[in-house]
Order: structure tokens, then C-alpha cells, then sequence
């Protein structure tokens, strides 16, 4: 992954609700939760949560599909696992600078 494509994804999970958002939707695995629910889960009103989801749809952290009336959401698990090797390749980088030093 290149900075330039972590950087959305890093911009979307630095606010407390949506970074709220993806663990609760994680720990829902495949079924994923629609987002009255979401909004639920998270305390927020449901008016509020459509935003943030919007946000993490467009960094592509989650995906959206309509079942019946409600759209279901869940992570896209390729992508948050792409982000947290580029987030470990970053300390492995510090690593190797430490011990040059």
C-alpha cells in the first residue's frame, strides 16, 4: 500500500464515532449491521451516522449492500488488512533507523 492510498483510510478511522464504527462493525464479521443499528451501537443519532458511513464507504473501509429495505454494512477486511501492514512497515522502518543510530 502506498501513502497515498493510506491516507484516506487513516483521515476516515481518526474520528472517535467512525473508528467506533469499524471495531463494532469488525467484531459483526461478514453479516455486517444496517446502519440504524449502527447508530444504535454507537449512541448517535441515526440522521448523523448515514455521514459517517459515507466517509468510510469512500476510503473504502466498508462495504454497502441492500438487503430488502436496509442497507447492511461490513469491513472490507483485504482493506483494513492492507492498512495495518503499511501501519507495520512503518515500524519496522523506525526499527531499522533506531538501530543505525
Amino acid at each position: 500500500m502506498l501513502e497515498n492510498d493510506a491516507l484516506p483510510i487513516l483521515s476516515a478511522i481518526a474520528q472517535i464515532t467512525r473508528l467506533k464504527v469499524l471495531v463494532i462493525l469488525a467484531r459483526a464479521g461478514s453479516s455486517g449491521m444496517a446502519s440504524g443499528d449502527l447508530a444504535d451501537a454507537v449512541g448517535i443519532p441515526r440522521h448523523l451516522m448515514s455521514s459517517h458511513l459515507a466517509v468510510l464507504s469512500r476510503a473504502k473501509v466498508v462495504v454497502a449492500r441492500k438487503t430488502g429495505r436496509a442497507v447492511v454494512y461490513s469491513v472490507d477486511r483485504e482493506r483494513i488488512s492492507q492498512v495495518g501492514e503499511y501501519i507495520a512497515a512503518l515500524g519496522d522502518v523506525a526499527e531499522d533507523c533506531a538501530a543505525d543510530e
